[in-house]
């Protein structure tokens, strides 16, 4: 807007100077009658080569519009004018010498100028303030959310799995939401552990410190050393058996809590097989032999420790629940995913539904369950040691034999 209007002026000074070139200061008076009316709003002032005032217009009363000290060229500046208005004048180089200096007021422009900075400014405050009070009603309301679900979470029952709703949140609070709600899962989680976990250890000890318990009173009552020692004894196999379910149950607690991560090395599953077969060979009474079919070397990247743990408690099962007449088969294949290992073992009184039940704590299965000799754990841990790895232990019924197939494990 100020370009335009110092474009006009410089319009009006370079016409001004053509007409006293043409006419001289002399018909000042007939051309420009226009500047001797009271309250014109336009001045002009001609200077000679030394700065000197020659003539002004008419209107200017007993003042002039001031010629700028650095005058040279020309020259756009504010100044005040001979009325005492505030203005914008012209300084222009005369050709025969000295200055024309025009000047208008500007005092109008400056307050439309003031009035649209201000409507400007007004704008964007009131732009800040609305952004400012949409995002505190933005804030308020996720907060709100969050405080009503947290209401909701202190009502719940130490028993619930505590469940965050995150679909109604905004969506920048669902992240956070999605990971408080994880945190909360996985704390209840360690809880039902830590409760599984109390209640099998005083559903496994309870049994074995009855039986001290009455074996000791026995002994004690009947007064006789012999009595005394196979009171001793039985103290002994109780023990071991509440040492047995002590160390399975802390075992599962690791692995399913996570304070133990697999580390997998490179290993010959085939050379693994055949010593731990070699080891189970000894000869007991009344256990089926282990026939072994796979190829000689079988290389692939695993948990040596737990894979071990794995297949030892399977061929342990294999052998203590199979025919004695039959061989257990242990079979090591390649498929296109990775090596499998199958055992099988013929099992004429398991039925579908025991099968099913493979791998659940505490179950010894059918007639088995007053069994001294096994906590029902062996196979629990088995399956959480396959989970742990990321391979599947899946048990199956085939014509009579138990089948435990497991894997893949990728080759090298």
């Amino acid at each position: 807007m100020y370009q335009r209007l110092d474009q006009f002026l410089a319009a009006r000074a370079d016409a001004f100077s053509v007409q006293l070139q043409r006419r001289g200061p002399a018909d000042l008076d007939t051309l420009l009658a226009a500047y001797d009316l009271a309250g014109h709003t336009e001045f002009f002032a001609i200077y000679d080569g030394s700065g000197r005032l020659q003539t002004k217009s008419g209107n200017s009363a007993g003042g002039a519009v001031p010629l700028p000290r650095r005058a040279g060229a020309s020259l756009h500046y504010d100044t005040v004018l001979p009325d005492g208005h505030r203005g914008r004048a012209l300084a222009l180089p005369l050709s025969r010498g000295g200055w024309l200096v025009l000047a208008t007021e500007r005092e109008s422009w400056d307050r439309t100028e003031r009035r649209m900075h201000g409507i400007m400014a007004g704008g964007i405050v009131l732009a800040i303030l609305l952004a400012v009070a949409m995002c505190l009603l933005l804030v308020r309301h996720a907060f709100r959310t969050m405080t009503e679900e947290g209401r909701r979470l202190a009502a719940m029952s130490p028993e619930q799995a505590a469940q965050l709703h995150v679909g109604h949140l905004p969506g920048e609070m669902q992240p956070y939401a999605r990971a408080v709600r994880d945190a909360l899962d996985r704390s209840h989680q360690a809880l039902e552990r830590e409760r599984r976990f109390s209640r099998h250890v005083a559903h496994e000890l309870r049994t074995p410190v009855a039986e001290v318990r009455l074996v000791a009173e026995h002994a004690l009552r009947a007064d006789d050393p012999s009595a005394l020692r196979t009171g001793a004894q039985a103290i002994l196999h109780a023990n071991a058996r509440m040492e047995r379910s002590i160390h399975a149950l802390l075992a599962l607690s690791r692995w399913e809590s996570g304070l133990e991560s697999p580390q997998p090395d490179p290993l010959d599953l085939s050379m693994l097989l055949r010593q731990l077969i070699e080891a189970s060979a000894v000869p007991w009474a009344g256990l089926p032999p282990v026939q072994l079919q796979g190829p000689p070397s079988a290389w692939v990247h695993s948990d040596t420790g737990m894979l071990e743990r794995i297949l030892a408690n399977l061929l342990h099962n294999a052998r203590e629940y199979g025919d004695p007449a039959k061989p257990v088969q242990v079979q090591l294949r390649l498929d296109a995913d990775g090596y499998r290992v199958r055992v099988s073992n013929a099992a004429a009184e398991v039925r579908a539904e025991d099968v099913v039940r493979f791998g659940e704590r505490y179950w010894r299965g059918g007639d088995r369950d007053a069994d001294r000799h096994h906590a029902g754990l062996g196979l629990a841990l088995s399956q959480a040691l396959a989970s742990a790895l990321g391979l599947r232990l899946v048990f199956a019924l085939e014509q009579g034999e138990v089948v435990a197939t497991l894997g893949p494990l990728p080759a090298l």
